[in-house]
């Protein structure tokens, strides 16, 4: 039998060692752009969120224009970290420690004795130091590399290979974070990996036609169109069709190199975004859209505040939430859930991982796509 060319690009060590987590953090996550919020998260003026990537505290917030913005959340003076959480700026962002002010357009506005205490300060040399951030589909990306090519190069012609969804008409219904003990890796890997879906999915995803699965990719974004079986609509039947999808649209997955998943199919539009925490944890935030007639709907399926979350779930939100939380004590291979169907999956992985008895075996033509993704991120790391 004639070996396959696809093998597993990168050693078990890149999914357990701590000093390849710090090296993806500084040569990788530090240089690409990356998923951080919805566009509807900072809907008003003066709204603001903030987040961390590769260790870059970052603010993004909307300004007095409307204008989208980000900015390394940190205090010129001291560099105390300035904002916390979200919220909404009325006026100006101050620092709590000595009480610098910043507009939202990042100007150094006020500073506390200027006059008796600071002599010579030329408070335009002291703004907050921006980030790149750029938007497309509602989602809202930031980089923290000033010198980084822009949105729309980095995204390549990953926007031609999408499906005709306007994600920006549609509602969310679910907010969901998952726990995951794996490399956030293995997430991706898992999402891309269409080796897996029939024996672990062959009765979560019945719509499913996996015979018919197309791989394709642009610069370092992948894609995988599958069909639906006959006489079946790929997606959740407790949702309405989406305005503008064919009834026979299957189901698209899509990879935003390093760490965003996206999902689209007739019913719904899902993004997965796996967040690396430490070497052997992951956290996976998913987001449901899908038509705005589903909030008139009687199938709502909230979070049943009377049970705890299962212990893979951090929060659960959204009126369609509780359909991925409100399930029964099952065992995950039992449970019907693809998303604990996949943690389960992740999680022994990562066990196998860490025991470091042995290499990765064969692969086959359904997980070249595993090794597409390593070798992106090699690209970036560069040698081993």
């Amino acid at each position: 039998m004639k070996d396959s060319p696809i093998r597993q690009l990168l050693p078990n060590r890149a999914y357990t060692a701590v000093e390849w987590f710090r090296r993806e953090q500084k040569e990788l996550f530090a240089r690409s752009w990356t998923f951080a919020c919805m566009a509807e998260d900072l809907k008003e003026a003066g709204d603001y969120l903030c987040t961390e990537v590769a260790a870059h505290p970052i603010i993004l917030l909307r300004d007095r224009e409307g204008k989208l913005r980000a900015f390394h959340n940190v205090c010129r003076h001291r560099l105390s970290r300035l904002l916390e959480g979200r919220g909404t700026l009325t006026r100006a962002i101050t620092c709590f420690y000595h009480g610098w002010s910043y507009d939202l357009t990042g100007a150094l506005v006020a500073v506390p004795y200027e006059r008796t205490r600071f002599d010579e300060v030329d408070k335009s040399c002291l703004g907050l130091v921006p980030v790149q951030i750029g938007e497309w589909k509602n989602l809202v990306f930031v980089n923290p590399d000033p010198k980084a090519e822009s949105l729309e190069a980095w995204l390549d012609d990953l926007p031609t290979r999408c499906g005709p969804h306007r994600p920006e008409r549609l509602v969310e219904v679910a907010d969901v974070r998952y726990r995951h003990r794996a490399n956030w890796k293995i997430l991706i890997e898992n999402f891309m990996d269409g080796y897996h879906l029939v024996p672990l999915h062959g009765r979560s995803i019945p719509d499913g036609d996996f015979s018919t699965m197309k791989f394709s990719s642009g610069g370092r974004h992948w894609s995988n169109y599958r069909g639906v079986k006959e006489g079946r609509v790929s997606g959740n039947d407790l949702f309405p069709m989406i305005e503008g999808v064919p009834g026979d649209f299957g189901a698209n997955y899509h990879l935003l190199f390093p760490n965003l998943c996206v999902f689209e199919t007739a019913t719904t539009w899902m993004t997965f975004h796996a967040i690396p925490i430490a070497p052997g944890v992951t956290d996976a935030h998913v987001r449901i859209r899908t038509a705005p007639e589903a909030l008139d709907r009687k199938t709502q399926a909230p979070v049943d505040e009377s049970r705890p979350l299962p212990k893979a779930v951090v929060h659960a939100k959204g009126p369609y939430s509780g359909m991925r939380v409100n399930l029964p004590d099952l065992h995950p291979l039992e449970s019907m859930s693809v998303m604990l169907e996949d943690i389960y999956a992740c999680e022994a992985m990562q066990q196998g991982l860490e025991s470091d008895v042995c290499g990765i075996g064969a692969m086959c033509d359904l997980e070249a796509p595993v090794a597409f993704f390593q070798q992106r991120v090699l690209d970036h790391l560069g040698t081993l």
